[in-house]
């Protein structure tokens, strides 16, 4: 923007601002490109005497693009009333700005009104937009009455559906295109992963693989190596770094850290670190992914000094960044690293500490015996904690043996999410322990009282590049009983625990 003003104060001096193509340029930079600035834009616009339809479109793209996007419905507002003859660009912008169903209705109106209801792209912003306000079938209406659609107007109906959590529904679509690009594949495949499908996710990537014509391009691949995290499918995700190097692709900062993410959630940190090194220009995004990373896999130590590494550069450490520092110190038991970090946060950088940043304490306190300290910093909290802190500060009257305050937790616990089995079977525990064997059997009682079902367990385990998923008990695959002899061989008292605990159940 230093170099536009300067280029702009030379065209007043030399009088080449009364020509309208001069003009419109310096305007479009300032209201749609990275560098640009909305105000010095508004500024420009504001002295031009007869906008032209590019001028009115370029600021109201822009204000689309901003965190004021009423602004836009404003000048769209402005334009409609000075009498300029909209185009086919007007409404895809207008439409972005609408934030409500409302306004999107409104507009919608207008789409109508000039006639642009069977304009592709207009008919793809709609889609979009209805879909944004969770009103797929609204969008679906649009896309129904729609007689010119074309893979754009597909996609955004898929993304639509993916959106609002209807993933099946997403992939009929899908399944129907008469023809797919790159775009569509990527569009259902981040659906999946978006609504933790991500086997489905990784088995339609297979089919794409399978066309050599449609090449993956980078938020696909990143949607993928998201996938292969979540299933920690090893092999899938290393393909996907192979054929990154295979192709030259710059890593760029998403790409990057969906790599860092993929490997550190694999328990590669060697790899993590290659890679998270040879991200050109690392954000806060980079640097926190490898900062989580270290942490989760033990490595306190070198998050917290990566995390000092972190403070001499250019990025700003955010709320996300601190939850890995915490999770450093937590994994370590180093309470009073704990806290001056916490501090930190809070006095130094100004982010106010969330409710995960209280969890992460809640947890570092209990572990360490702390239970009392830890049970004040939850009153002290400006919002009202959540199950996730309650457990942790039940696990840590677990761990130490505060079965007093543990009680009090757990029925606090149960009343807040009382469909979470895991909660009675930890206040079961607490009475087992207290020897009130009235009230454990009270607490089942309340459990199939309040018909709370009990998740399975789950595992993973990756053969030659397929993820296979087996829950407890579970005799649904091919080679269970395979499966189970290895299991038995490994450890012949399986069956007698096994039983011995079914009998006490029984």
């Amino acid at each position: 923007m230093e170099q536009l003003k300067q280029i702009h104060s030379q065209m007043i001096v030399l009088g080449l601002v009364h020509f309208t193509y001069v003009t419109s340029r310096i305007l479009a930079f300032s209201a749609i490109s990275d560098g640009g600035n909305l105000v010095y834009a508004q500024l420009i616009f504001d002295k031009i005497s007869d906008p032209t339809i590019f001028n009115w479109n370029i600021m109201i793209r822009g204000y689309s693009r901003s965190s004021e996007p009423e602004k836009g419905l404003r000048l769209f507002g402005r334009m409609r009333a000075s009498g300029v003859q909209l185009n086919m660009h007007t409404f895809p912008f207008t439409i972005k700005a609408c934030t409500t169903l409302l306004s999107v209705m409104q507009v919608h109106g207008q789409v109508v009104k000039y006639g642009f209801d069977l304009d592709v792209y207009v008919v793809s912003s709609m889609i979009t937009s209805y879909s944004n306000c969770k009103k797929v079938e609204l969008a679906r209406r649009v896309f129904d009455g729609s007689v010119n659609r074309n893979i754009v107007s597909w996609t955004s109906l898929i993304s639509g559906y993916c959106a609002c959590g209807l993933v099946d529904e997403a992939r009929k679509i899908f399944d129907e295109m008469p023809e797919r690009n790159v775009v569509s594949w990527s569009a259902m495949i981040s659906g999946y992963v978006q609504n933790d499908c991500s086997e489905s996710a990784l088995e339609l990537f297979r089919q794409l693989r399978a066309k050599p014509k449609l090449n993956p391009n980078r938020s696909l691949l990143v949607s993928v190596l998201n996938a292969c995290a979540g299933l920690g499918a090893s092999e899938e995700g290393k393909w996907v770094h192979s054929y990154i190097e295979k192709h030259k692709m710059e890593y760029g900062v998403e790409l990057g850290t969906a790599l860092i993410d993929f490997y550190t959630k694999c328990g590669s940190i060697e790899s993590a670190r290659e890679v998270f090194d040879e991200v050109p220009i690392k954000d806060v995004m980079a640097w926190s992914a490898m900062i989580m990373g270290l942490a989760v896999n033990g490595h306190s130590d070198a998050a917290l000094d990566l995390f000092g590494k972190m403070e001499k550069s250019e990025a700003k450490p955010n709320e996300v960044t601190f939850i890995g520092v915490l999770t450093a110190c937590n994994h370590g038991g180093l309470v009073d690293k704990g806290w001056e970090c916490f501090e930190l946060m809070r006095k130094v950088y100004h982010i106010p500490p969330a409710l995960e940043h209280y969890g992460c304490m809640v947890d570092l306190l209990g572990r360490a015996g702390q239970i009392e300290e830890a049970k004040r910093l939850i009153d002290s909290m400006p919002m009202k904690p959540d199950g996730v802190m309650w457990g942790a500060l039940l696990n840590g009257c677990m761990m130490h043996k505060n079965l007093v305050l543990g009680e009090e937790v757990g029925r606090c616990l149960i009343e807040l999410e009382p469909q979470h089995s895991g909660r009675y079977v930890l206040l079961a525990n607490i009475y087992a322990s207290l020897g009130k064997w009235e009230d454990v059997m009270s607490v089942r009682k309340m459990m199939r009282e309040r018909r709370v079902a009990v998740a399975p367990g789950c595992s993973f385990i990756e053969i030659n590049g397929c993820v296979h998923r087996f829950f407890a008990d579970d005799k649904s695959h091919a080679q269970s009983q395979e499966v189970y002899k290895m299991l038995d061989e490994l450890n012949p008292d399986r069956y007698l625990y096994s039983q011995r605990v079914l009998v006490q159940t029984s």
